[in-house]
């Protein structure tokens, strides 16, 4: 159900109108774990509920002219990979409108990776609305420029660490272009300025903000908790009227149950591994070491264990992962560390 998002907009918009959530063409574009978008059609004609038909996008596409390097060993104390090539998957979620941009992310020394998404709107205008920049390689830009349109707006939807990390170098490939931001930004172990990650004269997302240049097309609503440990949470979302599209970062998200493109079998393989995660969370069962060759079934249950670590803060089931998987894939669902850390603390924010 749509209704799990923890922001709610006012009474004309899609979340407040079941009908138009029931409009073939409502698409919804969750988290970074997602690899494909989401049509809501209505169930049955007399209920008030509606079930998720899941539809590929469009050709995925990657830039023939290579241009993957990009050096990225920041994020002390947990640099954030891959460290020197990142690929660039594009796919059309909605015809000549949005555009689905996905690199991999890895998560530091570690062996889980997940997909950092970034969307792009084309704009009435002709111009393009980027929300939440990916590294800037060649190739990223690439297939950017291949749009035809000049990029008007780059939108930072959120405080976490590894989107904001790429907005600076991302708005330097596109000068002319306006920057607007997430309210209450911070970063850990040290709450640095904005400037400091290459972030100038950016302007601040407000609540229900009018007077945006692209209000009349696209509507937004700032989620905001209390501290949760070491810092605010707080995110945007966004509704693209046109096309019924709701945008959020991690209110939401949808796993999908085959990995994503972007992410590459070397990392599938290096999770599949019984490494010491594995041992560690096991709880005393008996690990095997076991040499991992490449093959469908072991692509297939890195990517489950990566899932896990990602949503959970210590799963016992590593080991056998495919149980739990299924629990959490092929749906819309609010991340358990999400829901203990925020929604719980915000339970009158959640519809």
């Amino acid at each position: 159900m749509v209704t799990a998002i923890a922001v709610s907009f006012p009474k004309s918009s899609f979340l407040q109108n079941p009908q138009s959530i029931g409009d073939p063409t409502s698409t919804f574009l969750g988290g970074p774990l997602k690899g494909i978008c989401l049509h809501l059609k209505p169930r049955s004609q007399r209920r008030d509920y509606f079930r998720l038909v899941v539809t590929s996008a469009s050709t995925t596409t990657t830039s023939n002219n290579g241009g993957r390097f990009y050096l990225n060993f920041t994020g002390f104390p947990f640099p954030l990979g891959p460290f020197l090539n990142r690929r660039t998957t594009r796919t059309e979620a909605v015809k000549d409108c949005i555009w689905l941009f996905e690199q991999e992310q890895a998560l530091g020394f570690s062996s889980v990776s997940t997909n950092i998404r970034m969307t792009v709107i084309k704009l009435k205008s002709g111009g393009l609305w980027i929300h939440a920049p990916i590294a800037p390689t060649n190739e990223c830009i690439q297939l950017v420029k291949e749009l035809g349109a000049p990029v008007e707006y780059i939108v930072l939807p959120t405080f976490a660490y590894e989107h904001k990390i790429f907005v600076g170098p991302f708005s330097r490939k596109f000068p002319r272009a306006q920057i607007w931001v997430a309210p209450r930004q911070w970063s850990w172990p040290l709450n640095l300025p904005l400037e400091f990650f290459g972030i100038f004269r950016a302007k601040t997302l407000k609540d229900e903000d009018s007077s945006t240049p692209w209000a009349i097309e696209i509507e937004q609503k700032v989620l905001s908790s209390p501290e949760v440990g070491i810092g605010p949470y707080v995110e945007v979302a966004f509704y693209h009227k046109r096309s019924r599209t709701l945008l959020v970062t991690d209110a939401v998200i949808f796993v999908p149950r085959q990995p994503p493109e972007c992410i590459s079998k070397e990392s599938l393989l290096q999770s599949a591994k019984n490494g010491l995660a594995v041992k560690l969370l096991s709880k005393g069962r008996e690990v095997p070491d076991e040499p991992v060759v490449d093959n469908k079934l072991n692509r297939q249950i890195g990517w489950e264990r990566m899932v896990l670590q990602i949503l959970f803060l210590g799963p016992s089931n590593l080991l056998e992962p495919t149980a739990s998987f299924a629990q959490m894939s092929q749906k819309l669902i609010v991340s358990p560390i999400v829901k203990t850390l925020v929604f719980s603390k915000v339970p009158e924010k959640a519809v």
